[in-house]
Parts: C-alpha cells; structure tokens; sequence
C-alpha cells in the first residue's frame, strides 16, 4: 500500500524526489488433519516493491509490483497522481477502487492477518482496476470522498462484458472524532492508538451486464456501510486501545449466476473475471491494545466473526450460508511495519463441516 513508509528518499531538487520501499507477508498454515488433503504448509503470501515519485509540485506517480504465488510479477499499483488541492485530486491508472474499508486497507492494514472472506468487491489484482478517480478531504480533513469510472468485471470472451460497459463506483467517509491518519482515501482497521476514530463509511458500485456469461447477462451492483471506533483508553493511552469495527454488506447480480472465479485466465487471481454471488453479508470485530510492553512490543487479543448469506434457493435450498470465526491476537513491534500474528480460524463453508486451523503470519514493511 503507498502508506507503507519508505526506506529510501532520493531528492532531485526543489519537490522532486523518488522513494523505494519492501512489504512482505509470510504464514505458516495449520489445518484440520481430520479433512482428506489437508496439509500443514508455510508460504510467502506476497513480496511488494513500492515506488513513488513527485516531479513537480503538484504532480505525482506510485508504482509498486506484487510478486505472485506462481511466482510471476504483477503491477500491483501504476498511478499518475495530479494532487493540486486537498479537496479535489485526479488519480489515473490502476489503484484501488471505491469500496470497504477492508479492501481500503488492503492485507497489510488489516487489524489481522487473514483478508475478510465477506469483502467480494471484485477487482483486477488485490481490489484494483484500471481507470480514474477523483478524491478529496475536507471539513478539516474529516470528510473523505473518492469516486471513478473503471474499466470493470467480466472483460473477457464469452463473458457477460467483452468490452462494453464500464465500473462506477464510490465511497464517502466521515470521521466524528479524529481525521484518519492515513493518506488519501486509504484506511486501516486499527491505528494502535495514534488518533481517536469514529469513521462511517458508505461504498456503491454499478456495472451494467457486471455478471453471467455472454448469453446470460445480469447487471451488477453492490453496496456497504461500514464503521470503525477506536479509543484511547487514559491520558496518553496508559490503559490501552479499545479497536470495534462493523461492515454490512449487500450484493446483487439480478438473479443470475456469475461464470466461474478467472474464467479463460491462468487462475482465479487474475484478470477481474466471475466470482461474484448474490447474497448478505457481515463482519464484527474487536480488539485490545494492551498497554504493556512484552519485550520488543505489545500483545493486541481480537476476535472477528463474518458470515455471508446467499440469495435464497439461487446457491441451494433456503438460504445457505458461510461463516469464519477467528480468535487470536497480534504481537505489535512497529505498527503495521512490523507485527506477528496468531490465530484459530473456524471456517464453515456453504453446504459443508466446519473446518480449523492455526495460522502464524508475519509482516514486514519498510
């Protein structure tokens, strides 16, 4: 995410510079051994490289790369940024479309390891897509706005939108009680006491024929509130950080049955195609910063609980449902930079046994 700090700053002269930054996230998964194939695995989840540089006062470009499972590089963020007031800026490439405040966060900004299951915006890699956006603050920097047009779902042959119909989409916030820290239109789930937070958001997005297959076309739309409440606990935080977050969610795809999660791509990852199903959907979650250093940092338990709820009798009789619990806590050395989790997950797929796990996961960024 550009909100990563940067290790290197090279200046050019007067508002020119160039900065140069690493992200990696790696886990070591333990499954269920009672569920045929279930395997205890360790993996690199993903390697970033962030680039950003100014040329001019006003003007400004990101570029950051994804190392892939498969082992490929993928152009995570290209943005040429013209950023002339706080209030009105234009950003065009691929970036981050208007959505919830968990694909704003991206995995690293997350108040836990694993990304909600819940969050099903679709995108071309990680929640992006290719397209423009405009985006401001104001009222004290405690009304964020970002709004597009971007290129969309399903743009491939034999899908419900080779080419045709574009993405729009939107978001505005409002923070009640500190501005968040964070840049741009970008969030995170927790700020480990920085500023005290009460921030609703409200996120839309439209696509006509967004759905289906070329013969079988539904129009797709999605929308969802969510909050954040994080609170300083005593002067300067000598009790703690209480952290409570909420998302609703509703998505539609007109009664039709999206094609399959990257249909003629080389895997699921890729290319913005399928996926999308009907249904409700939630997230609750909550957390503790505890006060007291143990060691190089500080234990913060949490528990989050998610469940999607598909439309009824289009996924199966009644309305069946998926559900994740999760139950662990971060060890937190440096903010999101620097931070080690553990966690039980409890996930019970639609139609079939709930299944455990045990995942450790680290992060790094600098």
């Amino acid at each position: 995410m550009p909100h990563a700090r940067a290790a290197t700053t090279v200046n050019f002269g007067k508002d020119q510079f160039f900065t140069l930054g690493l992200g990696v996230r790696a886990q070591y998964l333990s499954h269920d051994t009672t569920v045929p194939g279930n395997k205890d695995a360790a993996s690199a989840n993903d390697l970033r490289i962030y680039m950003g540089a100014q040329f001019h006062k006003y003007v400004k470009s990101t570029l950051n790369l994804e190392r892939l499972r498969d082992g490929n590089w993928n152009v995570l963020d290209g943005v040429l940024q013209f950023e002339r007031w706080k209030a009105f800026n234009i950003w065009g490439g691929r970036m981050l479309t208007p959505s919830d405040r968990s694909n704003l966060d991206g995995p690293y900004f997350l108040s836990t390891y694993a990304f909600p299951m819940v969050s099903q915006y679709p995108g071309a890699w990680s929640g992006r897509d290719d397209g423009i956006s405009v985006w401001g603050k104001l009222l004290k920097d405690r009304f964020r706005y970002v709004a597009g047009v971007y290129r969309g779902h399903n743009w491939v042959r034999g899908g419900s939108n080779y080419g045709e119909h574009p993405l729009f989409a939107a978001r505005m916030e409002y923070n009640f009680l500190d501005p968040e820290p964070s840049p741009a239109y970008y969030t995170a789930s927790t700020y480990y006491g920085k500023a005290d937070i009460l921030a609703i958001g409200l996120a839309g997005q439209y696509e006509t024929d967004g759905v289906g297959t070329a013969q079988d076309k539904g129009d797709y739309k999605a929308w969802n509130v969510d909050g954040l409440f994080e609170k300083r606990i005593g002067e300067g935080a000598k009790y703690g950080v209480y952290t409570l977050e909420g998302a609703y969610y509703q998505y539609y795809t007109g009664g039709v049955k999206d094609i399959a999660a990257g249909y003629r791509q080389r895997s699921a990852d890729y290319g913005n195609v399928g996926g999308v199903n009907d249904g409700t959907a939630f997230l609750a979650s909550t957390a503790y910063l505890i006060p007291y250093r143990l060691g190089w940092g500080r234990l913060q338990p949490l528990v989050r609980y998610q469940q999607f709820r598909f439309k009824k009798d289009m996924y199966g009789p009644g309305h069946p449902k998926t559900t994740q619990l999760d139950l662990g806590g971060n060890y937190v050395m440096d903010g999101h930079n620097l931070r080690f989790t553990f966690d039980y997950v409890r996930y019970k797929p639609m139609g079939t046994r709930a299944v455990g796990a045990f995942l450790l996961g680290m992060q790094f960024q600098y």
